[in-house]
């Protein structure tokens, strides 16, 4: 649908996170996104844990064949994990951003012009993508947002 924030420089807090690393083929997204989300939310349930904010995920490739993901969730304070979930601190860094109305397949445009952004200022991407999911995904597609992160240096 749109880019309905400008593209802004700042600086992201340090933030405490429980998250699951895994590579997939992109077209298994959709089934690993809704596993992965829900046994992060069955243990922080089962441990009195609440979480802080909505989900992310956090590409460190881009092959779509071999896509390397992490998927998880902000929490207030530091917190350990158990088996394949992690908990750690991502620490604080520069980044660029913008927010995108619509479907979440349909956020490139954002991306681009992030990119373009990075690059026009003299910046260099960190390797890292982070897509933080603004409002749930009960509702039409036409009103998700979902902000768009890329660490800089």
């Amino acid at each position: 649908m749109a880019i309905i924030s400008k593209i802004s420089l700042f600086e992201q807090p340090e933030q405490h996170v429980l998250s699951i690393r895994t590579t997939i083929n992109f077209n298994d997204y959709q089934n690993t996104a809704e596993h992965v989300y829900k046994k992060i939310m069955e243990y922080t349930a089962f441990n009195g844990l609440l979480l802080s904010g909505g989900p992310f995920v956090c590409y460190h490739n881009a092959d779509l064949e071999n896509l390397d993901v992490e998927m998880g969730f902000p929490v207030a304070k530091p917190v350990s994990g158990n088996n394949d979930i992690a908990g750690y601190t991502i620490p604080v860094q520069k980044a660029v951003s913008g927010i995108f109305l619509g479907a979440y397949e349909d956020t490139d445009p954002l991306m681009i012009e992030i990119m373009q952004w990075i690059i026009e200022h003299g910046y260099e991407q960190q390797g890292k993508i982070y897509n933080y999911y603004l409002n749930d995904d009960n509702r039409n597609t036409s009103e998700l947002l979902t902000q768009i992160v890329v660490p800089i240096k």
